[in-house]
């Protein structure tokens, strides 16, 4: 329906103009009949020189220099056959207006608008040649060519701004909708990083207690009620973290989500380490540096570094003993994870999961992580964090 509108439209910016030249050209020349008191009939045999102009002017978006040359005709043979110019003059002033008007910018324009304007300069001297008048008469019809070269250039002008605020309109519309897939971009991908830390150290710590529940559980029960207790407490945890991402997604508000469990904080290191401990993983922290006042963004990539890094360890090195260092100074967190497993059982520093999502954290706020054999045998994940 829009589509068929615009067409109407534009059929009608067409017709409208070709049509309104047509009738003032053909009452104007009854007019001056009467005032010249010549026989400028509209009537047979010279309607149809009144309608050329007007009937070229139809053509005169897609060929705009053919719409000049057929009104100008016109005008001369009005002028060789009646001595008088009159209001034929109007097509051939509208075509030349249209062709400036419509001519685009730069070289190709310029082209365009000269030859439009010499061609109705050509046409305006050739019609007083063939029509002789006062020099009043022309000096009057001069000004008239001045006219029609101020209307064709400020329509031109308005038209070619009207074009630049359609062009930055659209481009404003474009950088809109890649900067809302950026962000939509980057926030699928901070999901599926917490959904990953989330889902993948529990189900790391799951599956280290399972083995030993399932290792201990005729020998000493009292420890395999111990792990499962862990695997009970692990998955209740992963499931609202879960719940909670979820609900996140789902626009859901605050009240109606389901409570969420603390976010993981290096600044209470014994709580981030309190899981891996009670899956029997070996883990022992040191800290260096007032780990109290750091930007939350910054608190919680160390903390899910530390989490993936240790569960990497849980998966791929047999739950060796493992070394935690956090490090403040010179406006950066360096957090360290070393473990004594076998370093051919870590996954390549290229491929997976967890350690891609460990880089991009560390690069969002403007540091780096690299991991990968220790020269002293197992394997380290260091991370620098800015703050």
């Amino acid at each position: 329906m829009e589509d068929r509108d615009a067409q109407r439209r534009a059929r009608l910016r067409l017709v409208a103009p070709a049509f309104a030249t047509a009738v003032v050209q053909v009452v104007g020349s009854r007019a001056m009949s009467v005032a010249l008191q010549v026989d400028v009939s509209p009537f047979p045999p010279h309607l149809p020189l009144l309608l050329a102009g007007p009937a070229a002017l139809l053509v005169r978006r897609r060929h705009p220099h053919v719409a000049q040359v057929v009104a100008g005709l016109a005008l001369l043979v009005w002028a060789a056959l009646l001595g008088v110019t009159g209001p034929v003059w109007l097509a051939v002033a509208v075509a030349a207006v249209s062709a400036v008007a419509g001519s685009p910018s730069g070289r190709g324009g310029l082209r365009r608008r000269v030859t439009a304007y010499a061609v109705f300069a050509a046409t305006w001297a050739l019609a007083w040649l063939v029509a002789p008048a006062a020099w009043s008469v022309v000096a009057g019809s001069l000004a008239w060519l001045l006219v029609v070269v101020a209307v064709g250039e400020g329509v031109r002008a308005r038209r070619a701004a009207a074009a630049d605020r359609r062009r930055q309109a659209e481009q404003e519309a474009l950088a809109r909708e890649q900067e809302r897939r950026r962000r939509a971009s980057d926030e699928r991908l901070a999901v599926a990083r917490e959904l990953h830390d989330v889902i993948g150290h529990s189900l790391s710590m799951i599956t280290v207690q399972s083995g030993v529940a399932l290792e201990l559980m005729d020998a000493r029960p009292e420890v395999a009620r111990e792990a499962l207790t862990a695997i009970r407490a692990a998955s209740r945890d992963a499931l609202v973290e879960v719940h909670g991402v979820l609900a996140s997604l789902r626009g859901e508000d605050d009240d109606q989500r389901q409570p969420r469990a603390p976010a993981p904080t290096v600044a209470d290191l014994d709580a981030l380490l309190a899981r891996p401990r009670a899956a029997g993983l070996q883990v022992s922290a040191s800290v260096e540096g007032d780990l109290g006042d750091l930007p939350v963004a910054v608190d919680l990539a160390a903390a899910r570094i530390v989490q993936e890094a240790l569960t990497n360890v849980a998966r791929h090195a047999g739950g060796s003993p493992a070394r935690v260092l956090l490090r403040r100074a010179e406006g950066r967190l360096v957090v360290v994870v070393d473990d004594d497993g076998p370093a051919v059982a870590h996954p390549s520093p290229t491929g997976g999961s967890g350690l891609p999502g460990m880089r991009e954290r560390a690069r969002a706020l403007g540091g780096g992580l690299d991991a990968g054999p220790r020269p002293g045998g197992g394997w380290r994940v260091e991370g620098v964090l800015r703050l």
